[in-house]
C-alpha cells in the first residue's frame, strides 16, 4: 500500500517537474511569440478536456453504480467526442485571430483530444485496482517526452513549426499508453480487492443493448456532480493562459506560462503533501491557527525573507527570460510575486483538503470561489499592471481562499472535538 501510494504522488509530481524544465528551457531558446501561440494553444485543449470530463472515476467509486455495470467508459466516449469537436473547431476560429497556434497537420487536432479524453476512465481505475506503477511510468514517459519535444525542436530549427503538432501528439500519447494499458490489464480485474470492492456480478457492458437513457437518469446527480468539479475547478487552471494571451499577447503568455509551470509545480506538491501527512495534518494545522500575533508576524516574515532569496537567486541565474520586462527592479517583482503565488497555492492544497474533510459544502462554494477570484483578478491586474498584475492576481485570489480556509477550519475544529 505505501508502495501504490509512492507511485501516486509520483505521477503527480513528474509531470508538473517536466512541464517546468521543458518550459524553463523553451524560454531560453525558442522564438517568444510562436511559444506564447503555441502554449495558448495547449491551454485551450486542456479546457475542452476539462470541459468534457465527467470524472467518471469518481463516479465509479459508488458502489451503487459499480454494482450495477461493470465500466463506465461509455462516459469517456462522450467526454472525447465532445473535446474533439469544441477543440477542433475552436482553434480553427482562434488561430485567426494571430494570438493562437495552428498545427501543421489538421489530424493533430482530432487525434489529441480524442485519445485524450479517452484516458479518464483508465486512469482511475488503474489506480483503483492498485495498478498505479503502471500510472506512474506512463506519466514519466509523458513528462520526459514534454522536454524532448523541445529539445527536439531547439536542435532542429526546421521542426519550429511543427511545435504544435509535437506538443498535441504527446497528449495524444498519453491517453493512448492509458487506454491501451487499462485494456490489457481491464481481465486482470482488482488486484487490491480488500481497499477498493469489486462487484463480479455487475452487468458486464454492451454497447448495443446498454440502457444509456435510464443509467443516465437516475444517476443524474451524481454525474452533473463529478462534471461540475471537473470542468470548473481543472478547466479554471489552464484558462488563465488564454486570458493573458488575449489581454497581453502571445509573447507575455509565454513567460506567464512559465510561471503558471511554477504555480503547477506548487499544486501537485502541495496536494501529494497534504495526502502523505493527511492523519497528522489537523494536529499540526490547531496550533497554527491559535497562534498569537507576533508569532505569525515573524512566521511571514521569515517566509517573505526566504521568497525574496529564492528571487534573487532566479534572477541571477536567468531562470526565465525576464530582461523584457525592463529595469532589474521589475525583474525582482516579477520573480517574487510568481514565488509568492506559488507558496500560496501549496499552503491552499493542504488547508484544502481539511476544508473538503470538515464540510464538502464549504470546500464546494471556496473552489468556486477561488476559481472566479483567481481569473477576474488575472483579468482586471494584467489589463492596469501587465504581466506582474497578472501574476499578482494569481497569488491575491490564493490569499483571500487560505484566509477563507483557516477560518473555517477554525470554527469546524470545536465542533469536531
Amino acid at each position: 500500500m505505501k508502495k501504490d501510494f509512492l507511485y501516486v504522488v509520483l505521477a503527480s509530481a513528474l509531470p508538473a517537474l517536466g512541464n517546468f524544465i521543458a518550459v524553463a528551457v523553451a524560454l531560453r531558446h525558442l522564438d517568444p511569440d510562436w511559444l506564447g501561440k503555441s502554449y495558448a494553444l495547449l491551454a485551450l485543449f486542456y479546457v475542452a478536456i476539462d470541459l468534457f470530463n465527467f470524472g467518471s472515476p469518481r463516479i465509479f467509486t459508488i458502489e451503487r453504480i459499480r454494482s450495477r455495470v461493470s465500466t463506465l467508459i461509455f462516459l469517456d466516449f462522450a467526454s472525447a467526442t465532445g473535446s474533439t469537436i469544441v477543440f477542433a473547431s475552436l482553434t480553427v476560429w482562434l488561430a485567426r485571430t494571430g494570438l493562437f497556434a495552428q498545427p501543421h497537420y489538421f489530424w493533430t487536432l482530432l487525434a489529441a483530444p480524442a485519445c485524450y479524453g479517452l484516458s479518464h476512465f483508465s486512469l482511475g481505475v488503474l489506480r483503483l485496482y492498485g495498478r498505479s506503477g503502471l500510472v506512474c511510468a506512463i506519466s514519466t514517459i509523458s513528462a520526459v517526452s514534454r522536454i524532448a519535444v523541445v529539445w527536439l525542436v531547439i536542435a532542429k530549427q526546421a521542426l519550429q513549426p511543427m511545435l504544435p503538432d509535437l506538443l498535441l501528439l504527446v497528449e495524444a500519447a498519453y491517453g493512448a499508453m492509458m487506454l491501451v494499458a487499462y485494456l490489457g490489464t481491464a481481465r486482470g480485474g482488482n488486484a487490491r480487492p480488500s481497499d477498493f470492492a469489486s462487484y463480479p456480478d455487475a452487468e458486464r457492458f454492451n454497447p448495443w443493448t446498454f440502457r444509456y437513457r435510464e443509467f443516465l437518469s437516475e444517476h443524474r446527480k451524481e454525474i452533473l456532480g463529478s462534471w461540475y468539479s471537473n470542468a470548473i475547478f481543472s478547466g479554471a487552471k489552464h484558462a488563465d493562459i488564454m486570458i493573458v494571451t488575449f489581454i497581453l499577447g502571445p509573447s507575455a503568455a509565454a513567460l506567464y506560462r512559465g510561471v503558471k509551470s511554477v504555480h503547477n509545480l506548487a499544486f501537485n506538491s502541495g496536494q501529494a503533501f497534504a495526502l502523505v501527512v493527511s492523519s497528522k495534518l489537523g494536529r499540526a494545522i490547531a496550533p497554527l491557527l491559535r497562534m498569537r500575533a507576533a508569532a505569525v508576524l515573524a512566521g511571514v516574515a521569515g517566509t517573505m525573507g526566504l521568497l525574496m532569496l529564492t528571487s534573487w537567486i532566479a534572477l541571477r541565474v536567468h531562470l526565465f527570460p525576464t530582461g523584457r520586462l525592463g529595469a532589474p527592479a521589475l525583474q525582482f517583482g516579477f520573480l517574487f510575486a510568481a514565488f509568492l503565488g506559488a507558496g500560496v497555492i501549496f499552503m491552499c492544497r493542504i488547508f484544502s483538503l481539511h476544508v473538503f474533510s470538515v464540510d464538502r459544502r464549504w470546500f464546494v462554494k471556496i473552489s468556486s470561489l477561488e476559481v472566479g477570484a483567481s481569473l477576474l483578478l488575472v483579468s482586471l491586474l494584467s489589463y492596469a499592471f501587465g504581466l506582474i498584475g497578472a501574476t499578482m492576481g494569481i497569488a491575491l485570489a490564493g490569499a483571500i481562499v487560505l484566509a477563507l480556509s483557516s477560518r473555517i477550519r477554525a470554527k469546524a475544529a470545536p465542533v469536531s472535538v
